[in-house]
């Protein structure tokens, strides 16, 4: 069996590298190597039977547990969804993990405020990927992840392409990405199956098109109570998309504002929210901030049901007026009202307010 005499400098992952294995392979080979991050120049350790590169190897636990692991650059990626076998239009559930399995840290770059991507694959063709309608600023960012640590994100597809539409059923490839300078374009994979599922037509109680009233943020009984809608901190501005009006969250700056417009719903449908907010930055301009927006299931009696996935959540909107959507899953059974909400909450020292405008939310 061949041996590697350890050399000054040397980690159990440099080995590795060099000889196309993994450190696990190497710590079951080696008995005596009871503490992977303490190894000794002159040490020999036995290497194995080399074989291809490791960064192509991809390993699948078995066949319907539904994660996949892979060795990168000294970072154990596993992609996990929660299942493998979905009906059409159901959400999906995803998770990314790296860690860092060497003995040494690992610093990575960012060239703006993303730290992820997921990415959907039909036949070779992307349909979907999760960075698109988001917003990142571009600050750089360096992060430094120690021995043993780990970074962990989350994300949900709504079965949707890149244009809206659901997607057929069949096989998907879904990779998950860090998108660090060091580690661009290297990604771990994950397949999925997604069944035929019969979602129901519209009917005549269940009409078309947009569902809210006075989507335009238009009418207003007073500067702080637009006509059809409900919330608190909330003012009327004349900085709109479109009309004359929209309405401002966050009036009272570190205060949180809400938003809402309950609508006829109905169960397992899928529905889409969308609307065009952007930034107002004051004198002296401090954005801390998030904006959420989501949808809430209620019942015939008004109570609630659940909260759709996905949920929109953003820390840096743009200063201009920007569109952003999300779509849903199926809603619950016993579903009968539907609520569009959007949640603005500020930190102690914010001083910018987010203004909405041009909302759209449909059945699709």
């Amino acid at each position: 069996m061949p041996v590697y005499v350890v050399q000054p400098g040397d980690t159990l992952y440099i080995i590795a590298q060099r000889n196309n294995t993994t450190v696990e392979k190497l710590i079951e080979l080696n008995s005596d190597i009871t503490d992977p991050d303490k190894l000794e120049v002159g040490q020999k350790i036995q290497i194995g039977e080399q074989s291809g590169a490791v960064e192509s190897t991809e390993t699948v636990i078995q066949e319907n547990d539904p994660s996949a692991s892979r060795l990168i650059d000294g970072f154990r990626y596993t992609i996990t969804t929660d299942r493998r076998n979905y009906s059409r239009g159901e959400p999906v559930r995803l998770r990314l993990v790296k860690i860092n399995i060497t003995g040494a840290p690992i610093s990575l770059n960012y060239r703006t405020s993303q730290r992820f991507d997921f990415v959907a694959f039909r036949e070779g063709e992307e349909i979907w990927r999760w960075s698109d309608n988001q917003a990142f600023s571009r600050a750089v960012n360096r992060i430094i992840i120690q021995p043993g640590g780990n970074q962990t994100f989350n994300a949900v597809w709504d079965q949707r392409d890149n244009t809206g539409r659901l997607v057929r059923p069949g096989t998907a490839t879904i990779r998950g990405y860090n998108v660090a300078r060091e580690l661009q374009n290297r990604s771990v994979s994950i397949t999925i199956n997604i069944t035929p599922s019969e979602i129901p037509a519209p009917t005549p109680e269940y009409p078309s098109g947009n569902l809210l009233r006075n989507p335009g943020l238009e009418e207003w009984r007073s500067e702080t109570s637009p006509v059809n809608w409900s919330g608190r901190n909330i003012n009327r501005t004349r900085l709109s998309k479109s009309g004359e009006f929209a309405a401002e969250l966050g009036s009272v700056r570190t205060s949180s504002a809400l938003l809402t417009q309950p609508v006829n719903g109905a169960p397992r449908r899928n529905y889409r929210l969308s609307f065009w907010a952007r930034e107002n930055q004051k004198a002296p301009s401090v954005g801390d901030f998030t904006l959420g927006a989501e949808v809430f299931f209620y019942d015939n009696a008004g109570r609630f049901i659940s909260r759709a996935d996905p949920v929109f959540n953003q820390n840096t909107i743009p200063e201009r007026y920007t569109l952003f959507a999300l779509t849903t899953g199926l809603s619950p059974l016993g579903t009968a009202r539907a609520e569009a909400r959007f949640l603005f909450t500020p930190a102690s020292d914010n001083n910018n307010t987010v203004l909405i405008d041009d909302v759209d939310f449909r059945r699709i």
